[in-house]
């Protein structure tokens, strides 16, 4: 029998750490030593529920019932959490990061959950990532102060669209990225905030990336924001000086733009005038709110911009590509030689033979993860064989048909030898292969669907991809 006391705890740290989650936990179980290990490993990310978002979502009345001995079990186990994290502190200083995911039933204001909250936030000294979705209640100037004050590796920070107002961002000024945790964000809803380039009055030398609604781009603090290498654009008024703020940015990297309703022209406008600048931009995201699509003279502005980019690595688009602008804009992507991750969503495009070998020979080879939308028809999950024998080591399709289809989810992976994770109309299955066939998991619960991380993705740029998706499955 193994002597685990002969080994140094720094080797069991490596073998602890690639153990599976539920092997991890067992270990909590096996000893003092093990437990010690293995704590900081379970416990590295945590989720505090405020309330059931079960019981927020239920439609029926008999759900909501339900959902109310739901909503008391999940908010006693996040009361046992927070006073453990507050009276423990080798076990406050294992998480690194934190979601609360409050979605109490007429519980907005919420302020004993908050300073439950606040007194766990003062012994978590080692927290690097804060995650908040949901509403009720939301954030409060106590939450930022209690991080400001006690969390001084905190990194990222992200918070509902509602709760801007207020918050005194600039306290948290060792942050390295901020944005906001609403999905698809109300094309109404201005929230006034801290980080505009009249309010913002302290240089934030580490911030990095910011994704925040602005009137236009111009209220941006570029001047407030010297290292900003990623920057989203949200729930804007105006794109009226697009492309005179992007001018002032050729570190840029990372790309986000929500083109407000009717304003699309100015938008593309914008970046066919920047062909020559952006050269270190990787990752570009372009979304609108109402399904638009993206016309011949589009086509061809985004093709000025994109063609021959080499530093690009990922494309997201979410205006809907009809037939006559495809090989405008798929000629451009041919282009990118560099690209890992992209999105194609289109009109009536059926997936057929003929498209996929088409859209292919404009593809790397060397794209790992791909989302494909179309109202067009799918009768032959044979059509996306093609993708094992193009790609090198594609991991991660997402395919959404909007029309009826029998086509089911083991047919598509048939004959794929790299693929990792299937989307499929709304629902996500891991895949294993065993003796050398793909085997589709049971389909993700709800709850891991619509509080999605990089942690259930097991890679951030696939979670990149589906970040700004409201998605609802298909029925059954």
């Amino acid at each position: 029998m193994l002597d685990y006391n002969a080994l140094p705890p720094e080797l069991w740290q490596e073998v602890v750490g690639h153990l599976p989650r539920s092997s991890q936990r067992a270990c909590l179980s096996v000893s003092r030593t093990f437990h010690a290990l293995a704590l900081r490993l379970v416990f590295t990310e945590v989720t505090v529920y405020f309330g059931a978002w079960e019981t927020w979502d239920a439609e029926s009345e008999e759900l909501h019932q339900d959902g109310e001995a739901l909503e008391d079990e999940r908010s006693s186990r996040s009361f046992d959490l927070l006073h453990r994290i507050a009276v423990d502190p080798s076990f406050a200083n294992s998480i690194r990061d934190l979601e609360v995911h409050a979605f109490k039933v007429d519980g907005t204001r919420g302020i004993f959950e908050i300073r439950c909250l606040m007194n766990a936030i003062n012994s978590m000294h080692e927290l690097t990532s804060l995650i908040w979705h949901g509403n009720a209640p939301l954030p409060t100037t106590g939450v930022i102060h209690a991080l400001a004050q006690s969390c001084r590796l905190l990194r990222h920070l992200s918070v509902p669209l509602e709760s801007l107002d207020g918050l005194p961002f600039e306290k948290l000024d060792y942050l390295y990225s901020i944005g906001i945790s609403t999905t698809w964000p109300d094309e109404d809803i201005m929230m006034i905030h801290s980080l505009t380039a009249k309010r913002c009055t302290t240089v934030q030398p580490n911030l990095r990336s910011v994704e925040f609604p602005f009137h236009s781009p111009f209220d941006v603090p570029l001047n407030r924001l010297p290292n900003l290498a990623h920057l989203g654009l949200v729930v804007m008024r105006s794109l009226e000086g697009l492309d005179t703020v992007l001018r002032q940015i050729p570190q840029l990297r990372s790309l986000s733009v929500f083109s407000p309703s009717m304003q699309e022209n100015a938008m593309f406008e914008a970046l066919s005038s920047l062909k020559p600048k952006l050269p270190c931009l990787e990752s570009l995201a372009l979304q609108c709110y109402d399904g638009s699509t993206l016309p011949l003279h589009h086509a061809g502005m985004l093709a000025d911009f994109l063609r021959d980019r080499r530093a690009m690595r990922r494309l997201y688009c979410n205006f809907e590509v009809p037939p006559e602008s495809i090989p405008a804009y798929m000629s451009s992507v041919g282009t990118l030689k560099n690209l890992e991750i992209f999105d194609l969503r289109m009109t009536q495009q059926a997936f057929t033979d003929a498209f996929v070998s088409e859209m292919l020979a404009n593809l790397p080879r060397g794209l790992a993860a791909m989302k494909l939308t179309s109202k067009g028809s799918l009768e032959d999950a044979g059509v996306f064989h093609r993708f094992w024998t193009h790609f090198t080591d594609f991991q991660y399709l997402y395919v959404r048909t909007w029309s009826p289809t029998n086509v089911t989810v083991e047919a598509l992976i048939e004959g794929s030898k790299t693929l990792q994770l299937i989307g499929y109309n709304g629902r996500f299955y891991d895949v294993e292969h065993v003796d050398g066939k793909p085997i589709a998991s049971s389909a993700w619960s709800p709850r891991k669907v619509v509080f999605r991380n990089v942690r259930d993705f097991g890679c951030e740029g696939w979670e990149w991809l589906m970040r700004h998706l409201t998605i609802v499955p298909h029925a059954s």
